[in-house]
């Protein structure tokens, strides 16, 4: 038998059990909810949040935001999602209603991450008012981001109030200058707010982990991926997903003087500000605990108008704890979304959102 043939014969089931093992790999992926998206690679997942998730675009101030103009269903959920000209989420095809419009700031919450475009709260919140909801929540935004992005969508959005969403993560990603990818962030200083970050560079692109053509070929085998992870994890991602502040800040501290700048530039824009708390608990239990009351509390105390979703689904919750499957999958469901609208949007019309926690679950 020639070298040739014993080689074949050789190699033959070594590329079987390859191309068994990248079969099992990728179902794992799939089933685990990470698949690629927009054509990256299952490496590109663990190096930068603008490659997984939602199709976005680099944005030199916010960090990233909603590809204008996208509409389809390459995302980790294949939910569709359309998005305008101005990064904003569409709610439905056809026309909006009319009327003073509402705009939506937040992170994926806000935004619909798992939802289809007719199923996240604000578009459920549209059609309760039977007026125009603008949709500017982005995934993976910090408190800072959210407050950023509600100012620069102020002076193009045509609306006469803003409902500001944030769940307690929002006030810990305060605490952070890069989250999964390059991100802008707030010190304080004198009791004042200082932007750093910016202008947030491109990681996208001219990214030097990108530069080595074997970790860029490797990472469209999910099984390559899975081994160079757990093997080699500083050579396959080359830094960590969560770099801190430093000298650290205190995110909650961030968060009320964020809630003073933005209910100043609603005051200044005469528009009513409304802050949602919301998830499914209004605080984080593990490491140092975010008590996102407090940042209720602040903002009742300016005047700003609040409304506790989170302590009130916990109470409803223990009433009926089949209701955090109905309500959530890992973000909000359909009809979680709906309950949330339904909450915002009695607010909203009765001008004084509740506040005492002895009511919430009434």
């Amino acid at each position: 038998m020639s070298w040739q043939r014993k080689l074949l014969l050789a190699g033959l089931p070594v590329a079987l059990l390859l191309a068994a093992g990248e079969f099992a790999a990728r179902r794992f992926r799939e089933r685990s909810g990470y698949p690629p998206v927009g054509g990256h690679s299952y490496r590109d997942q663990r190096i930068d949040l603008l490659r997984r998730g939602f199709p976005s675009a680099h944005d030199p101030v916010l960090g990233y935001v909603p590809r204008s103009g996208y509409a389809g269903t390459d995302n980790l959920w294949h939910t569709t999602v359309s998005i305008d000209a101005r990064s904003l989420r569409n709610n439905r095809p056809g026309p909006r209603p009319e009327g003073p419009g509402v705009l939506a700031v937040g992170d994926s919450f806000t935004f619909g991450d798992q939802c289809s475009d007719p199923d996240t709260w604000p578009a459920a919140l549209e059609r309760r008012l039977q007026r125009p909801v603008w949709n500017g929540g982005v995934f993976g935004y910090s408190f800072g981001q959210t407050v950023l992005r509600a100012e620069a969508l102020l002076p193009v959005v045509p609306c006469t109030q803003v409902v500001c969403s944030l769940i307690p993560d929002d006030l810990k990603r305060c605490e952070l200058q890069r989250r999964h990818t390059d991100m802008p962030w707030f010190v304080i200083a004198d009791q004042q707010l200082v932007l750093c970050g910016v202008p947030v560079p491109d990681s996208a692109h001219d990214n030097p982990l990108d530069q080595q053509w074997l970790r860029r070929a490797c990472g469209y085998s999910a099984l390559l991926d899975m081994l160079f992870w757990n093997a080699a994890p500083a050579w396959w991602v080359g830094q960590p997903r969560e770099i801190a502040i430093e000298p650290p800040v205190d995110g909650l501290q961030v968060g009320k003087l964020l809630v003073e700048r933005l209910a100043a530039r609603c005051r200044q824009a005469g528009v009513a500000l409304l802050l949602v708390l919301q998830g499914d608990q209004p605080e984080m239990p593990a490491g140092k605990p975010v008590h996102a009351t407090e940042l209720l509390a602040h903002a009742q105390s300016l005047g700003v108008a609040t409304l506790d979703l989170a302590t009130r689904f916990e109470a409803l919750n223990r009433q009926d704890p089949s209701l955090h499957g109905r309500y959530f999958a890992g973000h909000m469901t359909p009809a979680g979304n709906a309950w949330v609208a339904d909450q915002i949007a009695a607010a909203i019309t009765s001008g004084a959102p509740t506040r005492s926690p002895t009511t919430r679950g009434r």
